[in-house]
């Protein structure tokens, strides 16, 4: 390696692409914002990835106030349309309340929504008892026993009513 005059070696220069940070790019980004785009949108008019815009804003702390600035006016710019579109049409005023006042406008901020799972389990029985539970039933109604010839004299006695 060649050293300078001064005895220092020389800086190697950044690899890679040359960064796109500049102010005209910044300029499309916070544009494309303001007139109401969201980040991803914004970053492929910007020309840029969101990833690096990601790294933008942990490399330039001040970058996070013009993106809110710009954000902030998208949404001003959108709130005064609805309520313009209000003179027309009054359901528009409604909306501008609620997105404006939500505390005070919408109707379900008191109410709470709950989900909830129930799950059921099959009882498996065997033969045995299966037919134990049915000479349980047969005794607890006190009905004639299965083949006893008295159940289908009960089933006719009934039937000829």
């Amino acid at each position: 390696m060649v050293e300078l005059e001064n005895g220092q070696l020389p800086v190697p220069a950044r690899a890679g692409r040359p960064t796109k940070f500049n102010d005209a790019t910044l300029d499309r980004l916070c544009a494309a914002l303001a007139d109401g785009m969201s980040i991803k949108s914004a970053c492929v008019v910007a020309g840029i990835g969101v990833t690096t815009l990601a790294d933008w804003r942990e490399e330039h702390p001040e970058l996070e106030d013009r993106l809110a600035e710009s954000r902030e006016f998208a949404r001003q710019k959108a709130l005064q349309a609805i309520k313009a579109a209000g003179e027309k049409d009054w359901r528009a005023h409604a909306e501008w309340l609620r997105l404006s006042f939500p505390g005070d406008y919408r109707g379900n901020v008191n109410k709470i929504e709950v989900s909830a799972t129930a799950q059921t389990s099959s009882i498996v029985l065997t033969e045995e008892e299966r037919l134990e539970l049915i000479e349980r039933q047969r005794v607890a109604e006190a009905l004639p026993e299965p083949g006893d010839g008295t159940e289908e004299s009960s089933i006719e006695n009934h039937c000829s009513r």
